[in-house]
């Protein structure tokens, strides 16, 4: 049974959200659903600092991926989770806000998903899954890469492995959208982008906040799916996999009229996608050895605080002497001293150098 959008006030305030108080915005983002251009372009029209999700180094294939570093970059748009229950009450279609998310057929998503992460050597699930049964081999042809698919399906490793049960990518997209407890103005379809942007020119026009839409394109796949791809029962075992998604929205989605390549890619769409293992085996590397020299410093770091610390306590201890040498040296009738408090006077350096190695 179809599950539409059903709800006039939010049920639950997921953190998957990004909340635009001055736009009266929400985007409700959901995996592999072009999750990537919409947040550049929610940073964007939040006003936030783009060169803060650029900067620093890390595994990711490009830097328009660094977009999905982490929430605590976003200064300005904030999840519905960090709202009081009294601000979340007004944000309603109702109110005038603008409240959407965007959902994709469980066919090419998967597709997708499985590329980006997996055929491509994604440098974290090369790491945590390289000896597995379902990871991929790198592709010399293109029954390479109908075959492994067709593996990792049939042993579907995100419904058991205790990794990837967690991850995001592979989840099913009602987990993420709830259109039962979210009041969405709309949830739109992928196919559907260009009535998407539309509707926001639209509502922005009308609270006074339209612009160019900042929506760049990180290409993560670099084949086309192919009818072959979802041939030999993957179709089905997919159906049943996001039977969820399926039962909620599968009224929109019609197997037919998706965009297929033709089957059997030309020898250099395999070698570019062998050419994106290789490349992204380089960025593991890179990553990896960045970790290391960064590893590295920090204990440097570390030691070179720790000494400089040891060393204001010996000069503070040497000062400490001197003086209290001077004053024992100031008294009628106490000529003589012992020799260790006459020596760490006379000699602090030997004293710190001694503390030093104490230390």
């Amino acid at each position: 049974m179809p599950v539409e959008p059903s709800t006039t006030r939010f049920l639950k305030a997921p953190g998957n959200s990004f909340v635009l108080p001055e736009h009266k915005l929400v985007y409700v983002s959901t995996t592999k659903v072009a999750c990537t251009s919409l947040k550049w372009m929610v940073a964007d029209l939040a006003g936030e600092d783009l060169q803060v999700f650029r900067n620093g180094s890390s595994g990711v294939q490009s830097r328009l991926m660094t977009i999905h570093r982490g929430r605590g970059r976003f200064k300005h748009a904030v999840g519905l989770n960090k709202l009081t229950p009294d601000q979340v009450a007004g944000i309603t279609p109702e109110n005038g806000w603008f409240v959407f998310g965007l959902l994709r057929d469980p066919w090419s998503r998967l597709w997708s998903a499985w590329q980006s992460k997996f055929l491509v050597r994604h440098h974290r699930y090369r790491t945590n899954f390289e000896d597995a049964p379902f990871f991929p081999r790198v592709p010399a042809k293109a029954s390479d890469v109908v075959e492994d698919f067709a593996r990792f399906v049939e042993l579907h490793p995100w419904t058991s492995d205790p990794i990837l049960r967690t991850d995001n990518h592979f989840h099913t997209q009602m987990r993420w959208l709830k259109p039962d407890q979210i009041p969405y103005s709309k949830v739109y379809d992928l196919r559907d982008f260009s009535t998407f942007t539309a509707d926001l020119h639209a509502h922005l026009r009308g609270v006074g906040k339209d612009q160019e839409l900042y929506l760049p394109r990180a290409n993560e796949t670099p084949l086309a799916m192919t009818r072959e791809v979802m041939g030999g029962g993957v179709k089905e075992a997919i159906e049943e996999l996001y039977k969820e998604d399926f039962d909620a929205y599968g009224h929109r989605w019609d197997f037919e009229s998706l965009k297929f390549a033709p089957d059997g890619w030309n020898p250099d769409a395999i070698a570019h996608a062998a050419y994106h293992t290789v490349a992204n085996d380089w960025i593991d590397q890179v990553n990896r050895t960045g970790k290391q020299w960064r590893h590295e410093r920090d204990e440097l770091s570390r030691r070179q605080r720790a000494a400089k610390q040891r060393l204001r306590k010996a000069e503070a201890r040497a000062q400490r002497l001197r003086e209290e040498n001077r004053r024992l040296q100031g008294q009628s009738g106490e000529r003589s001293l012992p020799r260790r408090v006459v020596r760490a006077a006379r000699s602090p350096r030997a004293t710190i150098g001694r503390l030093l190695r104490r230390g």
